[in-house]
């Protein structure tokens, strides 16, 4: 899995864009009054390979895993709600307007290990979608969006939130070199392009949910390097890059919306720094590529100060 769910720009931008088939965008499941998040009941081992021909991961080892399947595209967040990328549910439009995809069409499934065995998993249809109402498709700035369950979700070892930013040095963002982990069912060859992936229309995505451990990457170091290729590509101060100089590890198509964990090393809880949004066009894992994500501590705040009438989810993003 690289560090992509890449929806293609004018440009070629890799956003790690949903798959169109069997696409799994992650999220991640949200506290929503729950006493306990970012404690999975499994403890995550502490040498983890690249989810590109990397490391199968146990069930239970991401509880707040989710995929949202919408018209075969994926991702989740709490018991009421689900946190991803905007890029994810944002209708696909010859315009560049942003509107949500059809509620009707979105399906969560929670608690999933392998794809192939969705009619194990909890599953739950959508009551309400919201985009952010700044997300930009150009250069995928503000790219977050929730998505209200119509039916709560029961915690338990393999359904449990992910701790949300909280604490002062949690509200600082990640800092370079900070070590995190991002789950996915996206590309796991190293050797496809995603142009070969639309072109061809042929099925790369991993049945097994997949992990890898990521370091962060200086915020100037990786505006450098996008700014230095052909193409517009903008690193705004709403996003943070992950990854490894010489490649080799990374998120990629079908993995977009995944949250980018932190554990927090005085309680030990994993807490959702990133989300996947986008990344370069070239080969997933490839040498001076990193994987752009979504900075969620510039958000705590979001839904209570942007959407009156969402109730009690003002307080998903600050509980």
């Amino acid at each position: 899995m690289q560090a992509s769910d890449w929806p293609l720009s004018s440009s070629q931008k890799s956003n790690r864009l949903p798959l169109f088939q069997e696409g799994k965008p992650l999220v991640t499941v949200l506290p929503f009054f729950s006493p306990v998040c970012g404690r999975p009941a499994r403890p995550l081992p502490g040498i983890i390979k690249r989810i590109i021909g990397g490391r199968n991961a146990e069930p239970g080892f991401f509880p707040w895993q989710a995929l949202i399947v919408v018209e075969d595209i994926g991702a989740l967040l709490s018991d009421s709600w689900v946190l991803t990328a905007a890029h994810v549910l944002r209708s696909q439009r010859r315009d560049k307007t942003v509107i949500p995809v059809s509620k009707e069409h979105v399906t969560v499934y929670l608690a999933l290990h392998d794809v192939r065995n969705k009619m194990e998993a909890v599953n739950r249809t959508v009551e309400k979608i919201i985009l952010h109402e700044e997300f930009d498709i150009q250069n995928y700035n503000h790219d977050i969006a929730l998505v209200k369950l119509k039916e709560k979700v029961t915690m338990g070892n393999y359904v449990m939130p992910v701790c949300l930013p909280q604490f002062e040095h949690e509200l600082e963002g990640p800092h370079p070199n900070m070590l995190g982990l991002v789950a996915g069912w996206g590309i796991s060859n190293p050797n496809i392009t995603v142009d070969e992936i639309i072109s061809s229309g042929m099925r790369t995505l991993s049945d097994i949910l997949q992990y890898v451990k990521l370091p962060v990457v200086l915020h100037a170091e990786c505006k450098t390097s996008y700014e230095s290729r052909s193409g517009n590509y903008s690193v705004t101060e709403n996003m943070f890059c992950a990854g490894y100089y010489e490649g080799g590890k990374d998120t990629c198509l079908g993995d977009s919306g995944g949250a980018f964990v932190i554990q927090d090393p005085g309680t030990r809880r994993w807490v959702a720094q990133g989300l996947v949004s986008w990344g370069g066009p070239e080969e997933c894992g490839s040498k001076q590529v990193y994987g752009v994500y979504t900075k969620v501590s510039n958000y705590v705040d979001w839904p209570s100060t942007s959407f009156v009438s969402l109730g009690p989810a003002s307080l998903l993003l600050c509980s």
